[in-house]
């Protein structure tokens, strides 16, 4: 059977494929951005930043400190390698190490080594369960490597109880823990502050005390209000207010937390911010300064830290500390940890820079600068619609883009269209920042603004259509000039069309009968298609289909408080022919964050199909849906004058993203490669395994060991992109699984099985 199997890998069949040219989208940085002073956007393209955290770990294994940011917005993950200048803003983005971390979405991420390796070990709140994940990176790998070591963390609580000693370890993925050796005997403890309650909770490491290995950690729920403290409310703290060590309710927001030693007495001190405050606490532990034989908070000051500018930010500050400068010792960083819009969101210009101008063992902080490393990101605050469009009649395009301007400046109640002006060519595009509020539509008090463009009287000038968050659009007519536009005050209620919330609509001659159609995203995750019956003056607008192409973009989101379920669509996208093949192609967004492209023949064909081996993903060096966060807003034109269109992405953290767009013939090989399912984890850990077939078309998994036998079988579902394929049974080693699909293509790809211990 062995001899059989490797028979099957030599004659893998490649006859379903022939050589065609294929349109495909990758990552670039073509386009320059410029400031209104003319300065380079170093990180124009990385989409922006509303809730950073900053990390510092070793992601290429090559020995130095890299950074990682990670923004609660999106749960997008950004590396940043160290490339020999240890200042974090000169470090080189590098997607490619996306791949190494997990999804993580509005949560926590921290880095700490708790096993003494040396190496960072990732710690987060996923799927509202505490998670550790072991750094398992070895000499010679290319980027850091996790595996999980437990689902979730729990602790013990000797309750007496039997079934009701442990507890899972707990921290509210809107809060910040810290995790730190807080006594000081080899090991790594977790400490929390949990919602809704004024006090901290101490999960102690107990594997030195009780003689263990430091793998894995064993935590006992061992203080109940530690440092014998309560957070009340701003700069308000209640010291000895834990007599009785019973929970009391204070603000119900949460906490973030940073322990670090302040003065070098051996016991730790604590930075802590608060939901919907604007100040960081510092809270003294007078531990071993009184000579007590536990942690105890002496004092505090509300306006950290002093003699200084102390910290000042929209609500809910967090700090994170790592050497941010490269001087060699650790400064901190401040950024807003606010996703709810309770309270002011900053989303721009929101990272506060504290230098340690003393040492590592007596820090000194003084505030240094605001809007530190952020500064040279294109970012217009929490929101962004992008539009191409030649607005000045010199044959290249611009960028417009609709923005909500900045939560803690607008209240999301005042959107904005931002200009930036090619001030290059049709071939090499160069966009400069030229107005904020283009055509004063700030002033129209419209919200979730999307904007596109068409002659609508036919008086051969560009119009100008607004859809808006309740689901309605406005029309804007051009009483400029072919070179310097200029709308009139809109018109409301347009057509009295109303799609539900969230409007994105477009002007396109979808039935190319010579008139301007409209295709309308919504927040149910359809598309509207509203036929011109009209004429090109007067033309009326008639809905003919509700789902166009019959898709839904939508993402399953569960509410926790409620509890509750529901689906989210936010659909957005344009219509184009985007590789010049005469036919439409129609690429979109949504809150899932992806951006998808849809294939069709005809505009009124029943379902449109979509084509995932378009964009190319270079974190996992494979075509598959790209990930830019939430709410995703394509954008198509030709920015380098070679007859495909590219892609420029908005998101919910108020930048952009660019995908450059090429053609080419592809021969038997280059085909089979693109067609070929992706698995993943790989290796895993013996309980899923995650198979993108890159099609809903039906496929045969079959499982082999290295013997030849058939170990296990399935048959996708029918319609599903992504087949689950449950391994728990099998033992550790290496397999072989073949998929097969009904057109007889055949895949073959070697499965690591490694549970550890």
């Amino acid at each position: 059977m062995r001899k059989n199997l490797l028979f099957l890998f030599v004659l893998v069949s490649l006859s379903a494929f022939a050589q065609k040219r294929v349109l495909s989208y990758s990552p670039s940085n073509l386009p320059v951005f410029l400031d209104q002073t003319g300065d380079t956007f170093s990180k124009a393209l990385l989409g922006g930043l509303n809730q950073p955290q900053f990390q510092a770990l070793d992601i290429n294994n090559d020995g130095r400190k890299d950074l990682l940011v990670h923004d609660r917005t999106g749960g997008i993950i950004l590396p940043f390698i160290n490339v020999g200048n240890n200042d974090i803003t000169t470090y080189k983005y590098s997607p490619k190490y996306t791949a190494a971390f997990p999804k993580l979405k509005n949560t926590w991420v921290l880095f700490v080594d708790y096993d003494n390796d040396g190496k960072e070990d990732l710690w987060a709140s996923i799927d509202f369960k505490v998670v550790l994940q072991r750094n398992i990176t070895k000499t010679g790998d290319k980027m850091v490597k996790f595996q999980q070591v437990s689902p979730f963390l729990r602790a013990f609580k000797y309750s007496g109880i039997p079934g009701l000693d442990s507890v899972n370890i707990s921290s509210s993925f809107n809060n910040i823990p810290t995790i730190a050796d807080v006594d000081g005997d080899g090991d790594i403890d977790f400490f929390s502050y949990q919602a809704g309650e004024g006090n901290l909770l101490l999960y102690r490491n107990m594997t030195v005390d009780f003689s263990l290995p430091i793998h894995p950690p064993v935590f006992d729920l061992a203080d109940l209000c530690w440092g014998d403290f309560r957070d009340t409310t701003f700069d308000a703290v209640w010291l000895k207010g834990c007599v009785y060590k019973t929970y009391r309710k204070k603000h119900s927001g949460g906490s973030t937390l940073l322990w670090f030693d302040n003065d070098n007495d051996g016991d730790l001190d604590l930075l802590m911010g608060n939901a919907d405050n604007k100040n960081l606490i510092f809270l003294k532990n007078g531990k071993k300064d009184l000579g007590m034989t536990l942690d105890s908070i002496i004092a505090f000051d509300g306006y950290w830290p002093a003699g200084t500018t102390p910290v000042q930010l929209g609500s809910f500050p967090a700090a994170f500390m790592l050497d941010a400068d490269g001087d060699g010792v650790k400064d901190i960083l401040v950024a807003p940890n606010q996703v709810e819009r309770t309270s002011k969101i900053e989303q721009t210009k929101q990272v506060l820079f504290y230098k340690n101008k003393g040492s590592n063992s007596f820090p000194d902080f003084k505030f240094e600068k605001k809007n530190y490393f952020t500064d040279e990101f294109l970012d217009h605050g929490g929101y962004t619609a992008p539009v191409l469009q030649d607005i000045d009649n010199d044959q290249d395009l611009d960028l417009l883009i609709t923005t909500n301007g900045d939560h803690a400046k607008t209240g999301d109640k005042t959107y904005k269209v931002v200009l930036y002006r090619n001030i290059g060519s049709k071939t090499k595009p160069v966009f400069k920042l030229e107005n904020e509020d283009v055509w004063g539509l700030g002033n129209d008090s419209l919200s979730f603004l999307s904007i596109t463009f068409g002659d609508i009287n036919g008086d051969g000038k560009t119009d100008m259509i607004a859809g808006d968050g309740y689901g309605g659009l406005s029309y804007y007519k051009n009483i400029g000039t072919s070179t310097t536009w200029a709308f009139t005050t809109p018109t409301k209620n347009y057509n009295t069309i109303y799609v539900g919330q969230k409007a994105t609509p477009q002007l396109i001659d979808l039935d190319k009968d010579g008139k301007l159609d409209l295709v309308i995203g919504e927040t149910d995750g359809n598309f509207n298609y509203y036929k011109n019956t009209g004429s090109t003056t007067n033309p009326q607008f008639n809905l003919v289909d509700d789902t166009l192409g019959n898709f839904i973009v939508n993402e399953f989101l569960f509410n926790l408080s409620e509890p509750d379920y529901w689906y989210i669509g936010n659909a957005a996208g344009e219509v184009a022919d985007l590789d010049g093949d005469g036919k439409y192609d129609m690429v979109f967004g949504g809150d899932e964050g992806k951006v998808r492209v849809m294939k069709f023949d005809t505009y009124n064909q029943l379902n449109y199909q979509e084509d995932t081996t378009v964009l190319f993903d270079s974190a996992f060096m494979s075509y598959k849906s790209m990930d830019y966060g939430n709410n995703t807003h394509p954008t198509v034109g030709d920015l380098d004058g070679d007859g495909i269109k590219d892609i420029i992405v908005g998101n919910d953290r108020g930048g952009i993203s660019f995908l450059k767009g090429k053609v080419e013939i592809l021969g038997v090989k280059e085909l089979y490669k693109r067609n070929e399912p992706i698995v993943y984890p790989n290796p895993t850990n013996g309980s899923i395994v995650n198979i993108n077939k890159k099609t809903k078309d039906e496929f045969i998994f079959n499982l082999y060991d290295l013997s030849g036998k058939l170990v296990q079988s399935e048959t996708s579902v029918a319609g599903e992109v992504v087949h689950k394929m449950e391994v728990n049974t099998l033992s550790d080693g290496i397999y072989i699984l073949q998929s097969s699909s009904k057109n007889n293509a055949n895949y073959y790809t070697r499965l690591s099985v490694l549970k550890g211990k």
